[in-house]
């Protein structure tokens, strides 16, 4: 059984383009629900189950999913179907084209290209009209951009499966790797006064660009100094700091937001110490006071903890399998340069997960996002792949 006996190139293209022009982003009044429409409709016609789950009023998650004779799913294909906003694009972002074996538009690469390679899969895989020893599943997941919503919700549903497939821009490359992202919030307070008498204040700012200087000279080589195989070190960075009212007034308050990427070995009690320990020192020399907390508004309330998935794992060594044959090239296991889902997934649900899809990281979010047309096609034909391996018990030919 092979992909194009049962969907066209053509065809698996034409529904990545369907999936661009709808705008699926937080600044559209509609948010995620007209795209979540159409897959559903989509797969409706194709006689694949559907489900719609309302995570907040008019954002639903949608699923698809083909039942096996065991209705434990063995796999599910999973992609998020909101995108960032379009400002400032070098065309029309949500009027897709394609040029030069490429398909230009807003969520082309991040990563509605990626979902259209997973119905393209699972439509084929319907078509082909098998049976499945074990349930194959598609969702497309709301708010990823964000806080994660829809895999959370996923998760406090117990939406289950052994293995999930990732579909974030990797170029094709088997990624079991990626750093976790924690946003931390420091806030000195200091004492107010007139400009005129800045000793008879404490100057908030004061104590922030101390701090500052602390991170910098000290905690940054610490954390460059560990290394975790494939993703080498972690990372901090300031990247705001707000303080004060006007020039004649001695600034009570002064807030620093960092940005702190982790590894797998590390864990999140240390990260928020190691911030802590030099607060305090910055306090104390300047005599300010300060509060320290995680920014669970702006990031996945249950963490964007780091994800790692055994090199040796079956989802691992059959991808690279798989991926080798489509590709032409041996393939050796990467690392995901950014955060994902997989990381809720296998840490709360305990899923061999993976990140596996067409398109370049460095398009995502760009004035000119593309992907490319080839591999969109060719993540098809490794997702039906990979349904094959795991879904169904016969060798089908």
């Amino acid at each position: 059984m092979d992909l194009k006996q049962f969907i066209r190139n053509e065809e698996i293209i034409e529904i990545a383009k369907s999936l661009v022009e709808i705008e699926s982003h937080k600044h559209c009044t509609t948010k995620e629900l007209n795209i979540v429409t159409w897959i559903k409709n989509f797969l409706d016609k194709e006689g694949i189950e559907t489900s719609i789950d309302e995570v907040e009023k008019d954002r639903p998650n949608i699923c698809g999913k083909i039942k096996g004779e065991n209705d434990e799913t063995a796999l599910m294909l999973s992609g998020h179907i909101d995108t960032i906003p379009g400002f400032n694009m070098d065309y029309e972002p949500f009027q897709p084209f394609t040029r030069n074996g490429k398909l230009y538009g807003r969520g082309a690469c991040d990563m509605k290209g990626g979902i259209a390679a997973m119905l393209a899969a699972i439509t084929a895989v319907k078509r082909a009209n098998i049976k499945l020893s074990h349930s194959v599943m598609f969702a497309g997941v709301i708010d990823e951009e964000e806080q994660s919503k829809g895999t959370e919700h996923l998760i406090k549903n117990n939406i289950q499966a052994r293995m999930a497939i990732i579909g974030e821009p990797t170029q094709l490359n088997v990624s079991v790797v990626h750093k976790g992202m924690e946003w931390i919030e420091v806030i000195f307070k200091g004492r107010a006064t007139h400009g005129s008498r800045p000793r008879d204040g404490i100057n908030a700012i004061y104590a922030a660009a101390e701090f500052i200087k602390l991170v910098h000279d000290e905690l940054e080589p610490i954390i460059e100094s560990k290394q975790f195989h494939l993703l080498g070190n972690g990372t901090i960075n300031v990247g705001v700091i707000q303080g004060g009212e006007d020039p004649n007034i001695v600034p009570d308050h002064c807030v620093v937001k960092i940005d702190r990427r982790w590894l797998p070995s590390e864990k999140i009690e240390n990260i928020h110490n190691e911030v802590e320990v030099l607060a305090k020192r910055a306090s104390d020399r300047i005599g300010s006071t300060f509060q320290i907390r995680g920014m669970r508004e702006a990031t996945a309330s249950m963490l964007n903890t780091p994800h790692h998935v055994d090199i040796h794992s079956p989802l691992v060594q059959e991808a690279l399998k798989i991926v080798s044959e489509v590709k032409g090239t041996k393939q050796e296991a990467t690392a995901f340069p950014a955060w994902s889902d997989a990381a809720l997934l296998s840490n709360h649900m305990g899923m061999e997960c993976i990140v596996l899809g067409p398109g370049n990281i460095n398009q995502a979010h760009s004035n000119d996002e593309f992907c490319d047309i080839e591999e969109i096609i060719k993540a098809a034909h490794i997702y039906m792949e990979l349904i094959k391996k795991f879904c169904i018990k016969e060798k089908v030919l």
